[in-house]
């Protein structure tokens, strides 16, 4: 029982964990100079693309870790994930060269709600090639059904 649960929370849980681990302790440091490429909005990408990870990561959790219904998958990531985004914004209040700002929130948030209908989008296309493929379970491949 102890090796299911531990498999299931490394497949699942883990990764969550492991992300919102990895955006605080990036956001700790003092300001990180990000190089100059010619795009102003780096920053904001950069927030939007850590936090559209965390938003797949959070709400494929929720709905094949947990089994829970998309809908409810959707309201558990929406509240934990922006609840998350604004503490991060938060806590950089108390950091060296660093200060909360109201548009990263934004892109933070913006990346939270993509990468839920990103999942929705995906969940989509797993429905329809189960109807037009067989999964094979043996090989771990789609085949088509005849």
């Amino acid at each position: 029982m102890y090796k299911i649960l531990t498999k299931h929370f490394m497949r699942w849980k883990f990764p969550v964990y492991l992300w919102g681990c990895f955006i605080l302790a990036v956001t700790s440091y003092p300001k990180i100079e990000i190089p100059d490429i010619g795009f102003d909005a780096v920053d904001k990408l950069a927030h939007f693309v850590v936090y559209f990870i965390f938003g797949y990561l959070l709400i494929r959790s929720f709905t094949e870790g947990e089994g829970l219904k998309l809908s409810t998958g959707i309201k558990k990531t929406s509240l934990i994930g922006i609840g998350f985004a604004m503490f991060d914004e938060f806590h950089q209040l108390f950091i060296p060269g660093r200060a909360a700002e109201f548009l990263d929130l934004l892109a933070d948030i913006l990346g939270i709600i993509l990468a839920q209908l990103a999942f929705y989008f995906v969940i989509q296309l797993r429905i329809k090639l189960k109807k037009s493929y067989s999964y094979n379970t043996l090989y771990g491949q789609y085949y088509e059904k005849k």
